[in-house]
C-alpha cells in the first residue's frame, strides 16, 4: 500500500528554478549563456566591440592617471578649476597616437574625474576646444546646420 502511495505521487520539479515552473520535469533546460539582443533590457544596442573599445579606454585613461603627477588629486572630493587645464593636457599627450578619437578622449577623462561636460569643456584651453567642434563638425555637421563658419 505504501508503495502504490509512491508510484502515484508525482515528483515536484527542481527546487531552483520552482515546481509551478516544471512540476513534472518533462523538459529539460538548455544551458545558453548567450546575449539575447532581442531582449528589451539591452534596448538593442548592445555591441561587444563598442563595450570593450570603451573599457580599452577607461583602463588607458585610468593607467595615465596614475602614473601623472596630479595623482593625489583623487583623495581629494574636487579638483580645483585652474588645473583641470593641466590634467587634460597632460592624459591627452599621454593618449596621443592611441586608436580614440579626441570626443572619446574627452568624455572618458570627464568621466573618470566625474567632471560636468560643460565645466569641463569651459576650463580647457582653446585649442582642444577646436579639436572638439572639428571632429563634432565631421561627425555630425553641428556648425554646417547652424551656418556657422567658424566657431573661434
Amino acid at each position: 500500500m505504501e508503495q502504490e502511495k509512491n508510484e502515484n505521487k508525482k515528483p515536484l520539479g527542481d527546487k531552483i528554478l520552482g515546481a509551478h515552473n516544471n512540476p513534472t520535469k518533462d523538459h529539460e533546460y538548455g544551458e545558453n549563456f548567450g546575449v539575447d539582443t532581442s531582449s528589451y533590457l539591452i534596448e538593442g544596442n548592445y555591441d561587444e566591440e563598442e563595450y570593450l573599445h570603451r573599457k580599452r579606454l577607461e583602463e588607458r585613461i585610468h593607467e595615465c592617471f596614475q602614473t601623472s603627477r596630479w595623482f593625489p588629486l583623487s583623495y581629494k572630493k574636487k579638483i580645483p578649476k585652474d588645473l583641470i587645464p593641466h590634467l587634460f593636457q597632460e592624459i591627452i599627450e599621454k593618449l596621443e597616437g592611441s586608436e580614440f578619437s579626441f570626443v572619446e578622449k574627452f568624455v572618458g577623462i570627464c568621466d573618470y574625474l566625474t567632471l560636468a561636460y560643460d565645466k569641463a569643456y569651459e576650463s580647457i584651453p582653446t585649442k582642444y576646444r577646436e579639436m572638439i567642434v572639428n571632429e563634432m563638425e565631421d561627425k555630425f555637421k553641428v556648425l554646417s546646420r547652424r551656418k556657422i563658419g567658424r566657431l573661434f
